[in-house]
This record gives C-alpha cells, structure tokens and sequence, in this order.
C-alpha cells in the first residue's frame, strides 16, 4: 500500500508511517511471490509410461476364460485389469521397471535394468505392448483416458 498526500492538503484521518507502508510492501511482496514465480512450477510433471497386454489362448486357459492382469513395480501394483483372451489392455503406470502378473503369475515386464535418465515423456501413440500366446491384436489399443 502507498499513501501520496496531494501538495497544500492536510494529512486527515488516515496517516501511514514509513515503517508501517515498507512493511506492508515487503509482505505484498512476499504474498505475491509464488504468482510471479509461476505458483507450483517447481514441480515436474509425472513421469508415466503406457504399458499393454494380452493373454492369448494358452494350455493354462484353453477355454479363454477372463484373466486377471495386474502391473506391479517390486512388491506394488499399480495398475489392475481383467480381460478376455484375445484382448490387449492398455493402462498408463508410473515410470520404471514394471512387471506383469496374470492370475498371480509372471508374464513379462518392460523396463527392467533401464536408466532412469532414459526417461522421456510419452506421446499419444508410445506404448510397450507385451503379447502372451496366440490370439492377440498386432497393436495396442490406446489407454483408457
């Protein structure tokens, strides 16, 4: 806040000391702060990766029965789908080494032993596509937005 007081009038009612108009600059400042600095612009955008997958016929389901796919990094999984045989899933999981399980059982995995400086954003088309069996699409089908 500035006070200007016009030449030949009297200061009436309200009197702003020089203390008082540097501190409430200094805190419109400090307020203001995070706007000019782009508010929140330190954060990096997440870093994801499409991942797809499809279980075709095999000896273990030879009727095609639905499957339960879940992506896990370590011990986590981030990402859960069921499907048919015959059918890619596409799901969008957080980037790094990531396995894939079909009914509690190992299927594959991307990324395994690759540097975290190789990392990119992805664009709309990028997918790793895992096809387990025969049945499968040739490609992907885009994530579920």
């Amino acid at each position: 806040m500035i006070a200007t007081r016009a030449p030949g009038s009297r200061n009436r009612g309200f009197r702003c000391p020089p203390r008082a108009a540097g501190g409430t600059v200094l805190a419109a400042l400090l307020l203001c702060l995070p706007a000019l600095t782009g508010c929140g612009s330190s954060e990096e955008e997440p870093r994801i990766q499409r991942v797809a997958f499809c279980q075709g016929a095999s000896s273990d389901n030879p009727q095609g029965d639905p499957v339960s796919i879940e992506f896990r990094q370590g011990s986590e999984v981030v990402a859960r789908a069921t499907g048919s045989a015959g059918v890619a899933l596409t799901v969008e999981v957080p980037w790094g080494p990531t396995q894939i399980y079909v009914d509690g059982v190992q299927k594959g995995s991307v990324d395994e032993g690759v540097s975290a400086d190789a990392y990119h954003s992805p664009g709309p088309e990028d997918v790793t596509y895992i096809a387990s069996a025969e049945g499968c699409p040739e490609e992907a089908p885009p994530a579920a937005g």
